[in-house]
């Protein structure tokens, strides 16, 4: 029976994790317990005299995603090496999700919807009481930025106009400060 090389985990085990698992930013989490995928038109409205709103104008509005994690101390991880070296796997969890967010470095976040990019954390958060003594239980809120898309023009350094212009009649221009302080003076008859 031939092994599908996308779904061979042990040969590919990054590159299968990455179709088929939902992550964010390359941290794959134990579980996620709910997403909510948000995705918003904006639709403009100007009133007129007569009471009622025209449209003329509608455009999206950035992406959200809010997904809730959940962290077990007591499974291995899926990607070997994620989430060690602290005091144990959910609390390595929630520090991770935390320099994600305090490094503003946009994400792509993987999902069975689908793959979004260029997402931020704006919001974390965790409940802690007695029933996530062991685990990790956390929403985390990620907004997409828009980027803008810069191009370059070039331009001629050839001036726009050119001595051959017909510029019209050049008149020479008259102070009027002096046209002023001479109509004074026929005024008071100097």
């Amino acid at each position: 029976m031939a092994i599908n090389p996308i779904l061979d985990l042990n040969s590919q085990p990054i590159a299968s994790l990455v179709y088929l698992k939902t992550n964010i930013g390359g941290w794959f989490f134990d579980a996620f317990l709910r997403s909510t995928h948000t995705s918003r038109l904006n639709i403009t409205q100007h009133p007129v005299q007569t009471g009622a709103a025209l449209t003329d104008h509608a455009f999206l509005q950035p992406k959200e995603l809010t997904m809730e994690i959940g962290m077990s101390d007591t499974a291995s991880s899926l990607i070997p090496g994620q989430f060690t070296g602290g005091w144990s796997r959910s609390v390595q969890a929630f520090k991770v999700l935390q320099e994600l967010q305090a490094l503003r470095v946009p994400l792509q976040v993987h999902t069975r919807l689908g793959l979004y990019q260029n997402m931020l954390i704006e919001e974390i958060s965790a409940p802690d009481d007695f029933t996530t003594l062991l685990g990790l239980r956390c929403t985390v809120t990620l907004r997409e930025i828009i980027v803008a898309q810069v191009k370059t023009v070039k331009i001629s350094t050839n001036p726009a106009v050119t001595d051959r212009a017909n510029r019209g009649k050049q008149e020479p221009l008259q102070n009027q400060s002096v046209m002023v302080e001479m109509g004074l003076k026929k005024l008071l008859g100097g």
